[in-house]
């Protein structure tokens, strides 16, 4: 398997395990000094684990296009694309798009999140 399709992959598993609150699959794959910065503004592993926890505006569906992979080095890459997401959001339905980007870095064979950031679009 490519670089390219092990992040790609991973990056679908981190939008299935937010549309489940699998909080443990965030805890095992995020870095502890990892940063994502979103429209609610910067946020550290020690936000990111608890708030999929707790799936209080539960993504529905989560569509990702145009994914594309840079690899930095042999053991970093980013991943940028489009998500459509559907969102249950104070009860009703809601749909939006973001940009993304998702930064990984191998460690003892394993990728882990280092950064990610949305853009509302």
């Amino acid at each position: 398997m490519t670089i390219a399709t092990e992040l790609k992959d991973l990056e679908k598993e981190m939008w299935r395990a937010n549309r489940e609150g699998d909080g443990d699959f965030y805890e095992r794959v995020v870095r502890e000094d990892a940063l994502t910065v979103s429209k609610h503004g910067v946020a550290g592993k020690a936000d990111i684990v608890p708030n999929v926890t707790k799936n209080e505006n539960p993504f529905l569906k989560t569509d990702l296009s145009n994914l594309k992979v840079v690899q930095i080095s042999e053991d970093s890459a980013l991943v940028t694309y489009k998500a459509t997401v559907t969102a249950l959001i104070d009860d009703e339905q809601q749909k939006f798009q973001v940009l993304a980007t998702s930064v990984y870095a191998r460690e003892d064979d394993e990728w882990r999140s280092v950064f990610h950031q949305q853009t509302e679009v």
